[in-house]
């Protein structure tokens, strides 16, 4: 089974990647991306784009059986609503029509919690216009992950994530299992429902929320 990643960088794609090269079933990754994964691997094969607006034209060289878009910014980082649109919108959707051409088995992709194409939060509102759109096409199955606050260490710095973590291990003893699922999602668990769902046979659209990641 080849597994096509876009977001192998970050910080849930680099723990699905680790996954996905640990994993039997897998003969070959491709990971298409702006900056190397600097992993060397048999498995393994990169395809290095300057910009993600070359996802489609690289259509060929991503082909493969499940694919995941792990794709995801801020509005600090990208440096305006314009640029992080960009990236959790236009990029996003179109990794998906790659996958939909090359007739995937699945493709699953990192959204948030609090997507909804009518929120008045800039950030929702484009994560859930995007899952609308990747609903839109045509799929064989299309997993999506609704991860609550990432617990993690990133390559990016996000200030406001950073202190939202720091109050949050502050607050961690006094709070229970469920309502700690509802707040945080670890990275490394994510990553493993990421491939376990990947490889189910059912056709259709699966929306998988916090809580029951």
């Amino acid at each position: 089974m080849i597994a096509v990643i876009c977001g192998a960088s970050g910080l849930v794609g680099s723990q699905l990647l680790r996954a996905l090269l640990q994993d039997t079933e897998i003969s070959q990754i491709v990971s298409v991306g702006r900056k190397s994964v600097k992993i060397q691997n048999p498995k393994l094969k990169e395809v290095l784009i300057s910009s993600l607006a070359e996802l489609s034209a690289n259509q060929q060289e991503l082909k493969g059986d499940i694919y995941f878009c792990c794709l995801g910014t801020t509005i600090k980082a990208a440096g305006s609503q314009e640029n992080f649109k960009k990236v959790d919108f236009t990029a996003v959707v179109d990794f998906a029509k790659v996958a939909s051409l090359n007739t995937c088995k699945s493709f699953s992709v990192v959204s948030a919690s609090g997507a909804n194409p009518r929120s008045m939060i800039y950030y929702n509102r484009i994560k859930g216009e995007m899952e609308e759109a990747v609903k839109a096409l045509n799929l064989k199955r299309v997993i999506i992950f609704q991860p609550s606050l990432l617990l993690g260490k990133r390559t990016e710095s996000r200030k406001g994530e950073s202190l939202a973590i720091a109050i949050f291990h502050m607050v961690a003893p006094f709070l229970s299992r469920s309502l700690m699922k509802r707040l945080t999602t670890s990275p490394q668990h994510l990553a493993k429902r990421l491939l376990e769902e990947s490889k189910r046979a059912d056709p259709g659209i699966v929306t998988i929320n916090a809580q029951n990641i």
